[in-house]
């Protein structure tokens, strides 16, 4: 929806009621309290009178204190840097407490300071007072521009701000002229002691001031109900409000000119004074009268501002950028007429059009700025700029040092270029400014309006609407929106790279939505921390990564109780949780765990580092658990135990949204289910009504991949024994003799023994922590053995290097995709094929020989072949650290066969692919034996797929082989259905083509 303005003509009160003030002041303010306008522009006056009259006797006391322009010019940076580094700490106070008691809190110490500048007797206490006098500007710009958002409507505020700026107009003019008249007739110390009585008296009167609603006005504007109006929402922590004023581009784009508008605006306004006094020699006093009589314009240029920033927001708020950058060139000019001005009347002249000029935007730029910021953190919003300037002020001193060794006027002249880079800077933020303000607008009053129909118990415990997410420029999600109600279980479901994920990443904070809400709880969370969602209720399970490897068991569980005791922003305990008692429930749910405490995760099996990772989700008791990928690297038999638990759980309260690839696992667990495709849904509803649509299923999921679920044998399966050709018996590819392999006591193998035959496929299956991988690797050379051999195609290698075993043609895949994060999908696939390059000397790479250049053509023609073959087009110059865990794990795939093996050792290869790609993987697998002619040994815990492919199975089991043959025989042995099937047929037939099969054939 656009955001508009009403033309009311509030850009013109102010100045056309002259005969009528009090009437003008009222119409200003409309509905808004006069009296916080009347004493905010009070204290904003005061506080000028201070630093302008500092400004003014700059040369007097720069000779009083024996100092250089570059040493007086240091301590006006300095002093500047002072009131820049205190801007955030006091806003990020502003946005979580009382910005009136702060304002006030701020008038008093800078009242004192500008006392204390006066009886200053050494250089080191003139730094440290003016320091403090920094407070003045650091308290005004967080707490006065958010209170005049928050206390007027939004079609008010160019002549509000206006009004406020011209109290700056003021005392600019009163500041100088004070100052220089009681410095000529009683020295340069007293103007300071007399600034501090004005300040009193408002300061005063200012405590009578009240606290505003934030973000009411905004609300109002967008027509919300009068209890959304008034229902303020949660204060932010600063990482929150950093977050989310960051996302806002046109706050980037002004942030970035901020360091050129800095050095610009306070290099001229400080070497204006030495301009005046080194090349006309004018003494304090009639530099006094200049600066007072260049200052009423700037009133001008304040009250017709009001009046063009009015006319322009209510035509196109992008109209107040295009002006910005005219403004600059102008500003630009007039300053280098003032540099080389050749008498005073052309230089006071220049001096009243740079004033005037920039005067004349900023009504207009800080309404516009008052609109794009989130209410929550307007403080923050309008003070973060104030760091931006620091690099800035660091040019200040070089202007200084021109200014000593070349000349003022040359110092003068660096101001101009510099200020007008800067306003072209800004002026870009007309490209955005629309799209920033409707997103605020509207997110502020749904999420005002969910906050308070949540607190009625009229809402859903999770919004999302219109989510928006980006990996730098490559965008991931678009428009999503869903609806979470309490103890509901949701399937989040979707092919390889359809978003699902980053959605779960996205309600959870760790990747920032660029757009959109995500309201948990009544609360917006969209740009909340990770650490503070999680505070807060939510917690995430994130797929294959969910612990630390270094750790051991008993440590990650204690690490998880972090979260055991809940506390909201008013210190209110909403959950107390006994971390000793919620250990020993998740080791009584995962018996397993509790044997090996003591032992460092990585050497849990993948599927018990799964247990692991969710004992270690449920250990706060969340109220929205966030699962991704649960079956992944788990036996049937576990699949079906932790379905039984998440029903548990659900049953407790706690709401679930489970990403799984296997539809079948899915759709039994959940209630509703969302269908992702290529970043947004498709589709929603029950999964009743879902079970009815198997049309939709099919064309989701399983494309044409009906076929995949075929039996070897139609591809030529191989019998025991036999040989490719029929001629007769196999050749032995690969042989495990009485292999042993121990890990601190535990024997993880325990003398086995297999064979692979020329081109067969063996399947091995087992429960978590049978031994499966680390049998693998054994094989690979990545774990020495104890006892044993083995041999490759006859050749003993059990002494040789993971390397020496590729190059005899031994290929591996891993349960967890080991791939270079910072590579593309093509670089990686091109390092896979490093043991069939030809040229592989660097020096030959460097200087292009003949042979190399041909060598690397046919590594090109060899990795443009495996990704046609395995779809990986769309991801070609993708970076693998960017891909999801099943694009991840084909890539891992392709590079195997890259490689070309004899041999080739797959570790789970369907783990965490989408079933679609799942029944898919079968006749890819097929292929990959006939092209290659290689045998295979498969790791695999999707026994649809496993018995699709393999031509016999082994059945591992606390490191021992209980049970080998035909994969019909294996399957139906008694110890095998007991240890690891199970009788849960949708967790046994994880990727079957039928979601409502009963029975496993």
């Amino acid at each position: 929806m656009s955001v508009t303005l009403e033309d009311t003509g509030s850009g013109g009160t102010f100045l056309s009621n002259f005969r009528h003030p009090v009437t003008a002041l009222r119409g200003l303010v409309g509905d808004g309290p006069l009296y916080a306008l009347l004493v905010l522009a009070g204290l904003n006056c005061v506080d000028e009178l201070d630093r302008t009259g500092f400004g003014i006797l700059l040369p007097t006391i720069r000779d009083y204190f024996k100092m250089t322009d570059t040493g007086i010019l240091s301590l006006v940076a300095l002093t500047a840097l002072g009131a820049l580094l205190l801007q955030l700490p006091i806003a990020i106070l502003a946005d979580r407490g009382n910005r009136v008691r702060l304002a006030v809190i701020g008038g008093i110490a800078w009242g004192v300071f500008s006392f204390l500048t006066g009886t200053a007797s050494s250089i080191l206490m003139l730094v440290i007072v003016r320091s403090g006098s920094g407070i003045g500007r650091a308290v005004v710009d967080p707490t006065h521009n958010s209170l005049l958002s928050d206390y007027y409507a939004v079609d008010r505020r160019p002549s509000i701000f206006s009004f406020h700026r011209s109290a700056n107009a003021i005392g600019q003019c009163i500041g100088p002229l004070a100052a220089g008249a009681l410095s000529a007739a009683y020295g340069w110390r007293v103007p300071f002691f007399v600034f501090s009585i004005p300040t009193a008296i408002v300061v005063i009167l200012a405590l009578r001031l009240k606290e505003p609603v934030r973000g009411a006005q905004e609300r109002r504007a967008m027509g919300a109900s009068e209890d959304a109006i008034a229902t303020e929402e949660p204060k932010p922590s600063f990482s929150e409000a950093w977050r989310l004023v960051w996302r806002i581009e046109v706050l980037r784009r002004i942030w970035y000119a901020i360091p050129f508008l800095a050095v610009s605006l306070i290099g001229f306004v400080s070497l204006a004074g030495l301009f005046y006094d080194r090349v006309f020699h004018y003494g304090d006093f009639r530099r006094g009268v200049i600066a007072a009589a260049v200052e009423p314009f700037q009133l001008i240029g304040l009250i017709y501002g009001a009046r063009i920033g009015t006319r322009l927001i209510m035509k196109d708020r992008r109209l107040v950028f295009g002006f910005l950058r005219w403004v600059g060139l102008v500003a630009a000019l007039c300053t280098l007429v003032f540099a080389v001005a050749p008498n005073i009347y052309v230089a006071v002249a220049a001096n009243i059009a740079v004033t005037t000029v920039l005067a004349v935007l900023l009504p207009g730029l800080l309404t516009v700025l008052s609109m794009a910021i989130p209410a929550r953190a307007r403080s923050v919003g309008f003070s973060v700029a104030s760091y931006w300037a620091i690099p800035g002020l660091i040019l200040v001193p070089a202007i200084g040092w021109v200014s000593d060794h070349v000349g003022i006027r040359w110092g003068m002249v660096m101001v101009a270029p510099v200020l007008c880079i800067g306003a072209l800077m800004v002026a870009s933020g007309a490209d955005v400014i629309e799209r920033d303000i409707e997103d605020v607008w509207t997110g502020s009053a749904a999420r005002s309006q969910a906050l308070f129909l949540r607190r009625q118990g009229r809402a859903k415990l999770l919004l999302v609407r219109d989510l928006n997410v980006s990996y730098g420029p490559v965008q991931i999600l678009f428009d999503v929106s869903m609806e979470v109600g309490e103890g509901e279980v949701i399937a989040l479901l979707g092919t390889n790279g359809a978003g699902k994920s980053t959605l779960l990443k996205a309600i959870a904070g760790i990747v920032e939505a660029d757009f959109g809400a995500v309201i948990f709880d009544g609360r917006d969370i969209t740009h909340a921390p990770p650490h503070e969602i999680a505070v807060h209720g939510a917690g995430l399970m994130p797929g294959g990564a969910g612990v630390f490897p270094s750790l051991t068991v008993a440590e990650n569980l204690r690490l998880a109780t972090w979260n055991s005791k809940r506390v909201d922003r008013d210190g209110v305990a909403r959950r107390d949780i006994d971390p000793a008692d919620a250990i020993e429930q998740t080791l009584d749910t995962f018996p397993i765990l509790r044997d090996r405490l003591g032992e460092p995760a990585a050497n849990l099996s993948g599927g018990q580092q799964q247990m692991l990772a969710l004992g270690m989700s449920l250990i706060s008791r969340p109220q929205l658990l966030m699962i991704d990928e649960l079956s992944l690297g788990l036996a049937p038999v576990v699949v079906d135990q932790l379905a039984g638990l998440v029903r548990q759980v659900a049953a407790g309260g706690t709401t679930i949204i489970i990403v799984e690839q296997s539809v079948n696992v899915a759709l039994t667990l959940a209630e509703t289910a969302y269908f992702m495709e290529k970043g947004e849904i498709r589709f929603s509803g029950p999964t009743a009504d879902l079970l009815d649509r198997p049309d939709l299923l099919r064309s989701v999921f399983f494309g044409g991949a009906a076929g995949g679920g075929s039996r070897a044998g139609s591809d030529g399966a191989l019998s025991d024994g036999a040989s490719p050709n029929g001629a007769g018996p196999a050749r032995v590819a690969l042989a495990v003799e009485h292999v042993s392999c121990e890990f601190g006591g535990i024997l993880a193998v325990d003398d086995v023994s297999l064979t692979v035959g020329e081109q067969e496929i063996v399947g091995l299956i087992g429960p978590n922590g049978a031994g499966k991988t680390t049998l693998l690797d054994l094989i690979s050379g990545f774990t020495p053995l104890d006892r044993g051999r083995i041999r490759l195609w006859g050749d003993a290698v059990s002494s040789m290097p993971p390397h020496a075993r590729a190059t005899l043609g031994l290929g591996r895949s891993f349960q967890d995709a080991r791939l270079f994060p910072t590579m593309t999908v093509s670089h990686a696939l091109a390092v896979s094929l490093d043991r069939w390059t030809e040229v592989p000397d660097p020096l030959s790479a460097v200087f292009r020989t003949p042979g190399a250049v041909a060598s690397e053509d046919r590594v090109r023609w060899r990795v443009d072949e495996l990704i046609e073959l395995f779809e990986l087009g769309e991801y070609r110059d993708s970076f693998v650290g960017e891909l999801s865990t099943g694009t991840r794990r084909v890539v891992d795939l392709a590079g195997s066969v890259g490689h070309s093996p004899t041999v080739l050792l797959l570790d789970e290869p369907g783990a965490g692919i989408a079933q679609r790609e799942a029944e898919a993987l079968a006749p890819l697998i097929h292929r990959i034996r006939r092209e290659l002619r290689c045998a295979i040994l498969v790791v695999e815990h999707d026994i649809a797929l496993l018995r699709s492919v393999a031509d016999r199975l082994v059945a591992l089991d606390s490191g021992s082989i209980i049970a080998e043959g035909p994969p019909d025989d294996v399957l139906a042995h008694p110890v095998v259905v007991d240890s690891y099937l199970g009788h849960n047929t949708a967790a046994i037939g994880r990727s079957g083509a039928s979601v409502r099969s009963d029975t496993v054939d």
